[in-house]
């Protein structure tokens, strides 16, 4: 019986000994990498908002006609507002997107500060001329195209999530395809 007893003693032991070991893997373990998954994910929202933000000021800049008694210059300036605020967090998470190595983003913002750039550097009524420079920037590289398929995916990226799913796999398919 003291053989029993001991067998069942260390057996117990064994049992705990491995319950509290698996306990310290997952509480050092668990909390970082779900903190990971929301920081991304606050990100993803975040830099999602700013190309809707982004994509709207793209539209009205594609719709904007010439103002003025003899229609020849074209006013900026609400645009111009817009684009000064959206480009410092623009370079923000173009930097962000460059450091979590997702390329394709870092790409479409990176094309997108240059066409900010020329808008809020812009003086608030532009001649025809310049206007049709910003415009062409805008439709030569097919930025309206990109900034929309970037806001969608990122749309669908949050709708589809799934806890612990593999983000890299997730940027490796986006960077393809843009």
């Amino acid at each position: 019986m003291t053989a029993a007893g001991l067998v069942a003693g260390l057996l117990l032991v064994a049992f705990l000994a491995g319950r509290v070991s698996k306990k310290n893997v997952v509480d050092h373990g668990g909390p970082a990498t779900d903190s990971a998954q929301v920081r991304e994910r606050v990100l993803m929202l975040a830099v999602g908002e700013h190309l809707g933000r982004s994509e709207m000021v793209l539209m009205e800049i594609a719709n904007a006609q010439p103002e003025g008694a003899g229609l020849k210059q074209v006013n900026l300036s609400m645009q111009r507002k817009r684009a000064e605020d959206l480009l410092n967090e623009n370079r923000l998470y173009r930097q962000t997107a460059l450091q979590e190595g997702d390329i394709g983003l870092a790409n479409v913002l990176d094309e997108l500060e240059r066409v900010l750039l020329d808008v809020a550097h812009s003086p608030q009524t532009v001649t025809p001329a310049q206007f049709k420079t910003i415009r062409q920037r805008i439709d030569d590289d097919g930025l309206l195209f990109k900034v929309r398929v970037m806001t969608e995916e990122i749309q669908q990226q949050e709708k589809t999530r799934a806890p612990g799913a593999d983000q890299g796999a997730v940027k490796a398919e986006r960077d393809e395809r843009v």
